[in-house]
């Protein structure tokens, strides 16, 4: 399929990062039908509301009917239950795809529960907030940030290239990774810091918190997403996670010893590693215009 071809979308999971890309695709889009499904009718009702999409109903089989593309932007944890519900009535040549944060586990239930007329790719697309619900759904919210494409070595490329495009046309820049390698970026990159930064609140006073300034709040913020997605992602890469998890507490072994033998020469060396590091990670992000400002 072509994109110019598009004319029907169906999203699956009207919240932050659906209800978002709905208002994006209105704007990039704007005679593309958007149908849209929540099992919450009090969400239905507010995203018709706020314009994030034209049609809402109760049912996936409702809502993916016509579709060409199904974007499934609800928790990972429903993926497979979901795909289960919309697989019969599918459209050939449909192309469905999801916004989730870990990739293996899409692919295996897609090849187990969606029929062969239609073709699944994951995609990632690094935007979000803490914030839940289709109330902070904004038009600009993928505007810049980077998405990640993660086909299956038996992906057509005529689909490759559509999701390219597509998301591209909403105003992300792209990578392309398989999904293997995916799980073991994020695991380092994205549910490690959610690690962190829960540990770090679940191990501190609470009533000693209360002195804290904006720097343990800017640590901790992720700490605020949801715990039910969090749990799902987690849980969904696990071993990625586990081994990140070991790769870090190796790095805080070395910055305690340093300090129990009094290595201030090490710990200076720590720091302006991480100094360095970070300087030029920003810089980048900036000449990439991916930082507010830029």
């Amino acid at each position: 399929m072509k994109l110019k071809d598009l004319d029907n979308i169906s999203i699956i999971g009207i919240g932050l990062l659906g209800g978002s890309l709905g208002l994006a695709i209105n704007r990039v889009f704007p005679r593309v039908r958007r149908s849209g499904y929540s099992h919450r009718r009090v969400t239905r009702d507010k995203a018709l509301q706020a314009g994030v999409i034209d049609a809402a109903y109760p049912t996936v089989t409702e809502a993916v009917k016509g579709a060409q593309l199904v974007v499934l932007a609800s928790p990972i944890g429903t993926f497979a239950k979901l795909m289960k519900e919309m697989a019969d009535a599918l459209e050939p040549g449909c192309v469905v795809t999801d916004v989730g944060s870990t990739k293996v586990l899409p692919v295996r239930w897609a090849k187990k529960y969606l029929p062969k007329k239609v073709e699944f790719i994951g995609s990632h697309p690094m935007a979000g907030s803490e914030q839940r619900g289709v109330d902070f759904a904004r038009a600009d919210l993928f505007d810049g940030a980077h998405c990640i494409i993660t086909p299956t070595s038996r992906a057509k490329k005529v689909t490759v290239e559509f999701l390219l495009e597509f998301w591209q046309a909403i105003g992300m820049r792209i990578s392309q990774t398989t999904p293997l390698q995916h799980d073991r970026i994020l695991a380092r990159i994205s549910h490690l810091p959610h690690v962190l930064a829960m540990t770090l609140v679940n191990c501190s006073d609470s009533e000693q918190m209360l002195l804290c300034g904006k720097g343990f709040l800017d640590t901790t913020r992720i700490a605020s997403g949801p715990p039910g997605l969090w749990r799902d992602i987690l849980m969904g890469n696990a071993a990625n996670t586990e081994a990140a998890i070991g790769r870090i507490i190796k790095e805080l072994e070395r910055v305690q010893k340093a300090l129990r033998d009094g290595n201030e020469k090490a710990i200076l060396k720590k720091l302006n590693g991480a100094q360095s590091k970070r300087n030029e990670l920003i810089e980048k992000k900036l000449m990439l215009r991916e930082l507010p400002g830029s």
